[in-house]
């Protein structure tokens, strides 16, 4: 998959986590430090299954049904606030 962001949407990773930015609708989002290993892992065109998996490897103490509830929450924050590419083609 190609990065998923639409050409409006740039991003950089920070020693936090990372910044998100909207040109066209002029927003800034910013992210912890698991939300940039999840940007980062997009730009590396893993898909949701696979961030998953790795962050329940990385995190094997944590509650992994949390850890896939939380991607697909932030992934469809992502998508609801229409930052992907794909969303945008469909009119989401």
């Amino acid at each position: 998959m190609d990065m998923p962001f639409t050409a409006h949407v740039k991003w950089r990773s920070e020693k936090f986590g990372a910044v998100v930015f909207d040109t066209l609708n002029e927003k800034v989002f910013v992210t912890n430090g698991i939300g940039g290993s999840i940007l980062k892992m997009l730009a590396d065109d893993l898909p949701e299954s696979a961030i998953s998996k790795r962050l329940r490897e990385e995190y094997a103490d944590a509650d992994g049904d949390r850890i896939e509830s939380e991607v697909s929450a932030f992934l469809d924050e992502l998508r609801t606030r229409g930052l992907f590419a794909s969303d945008a083609r469909s009119g989401r």
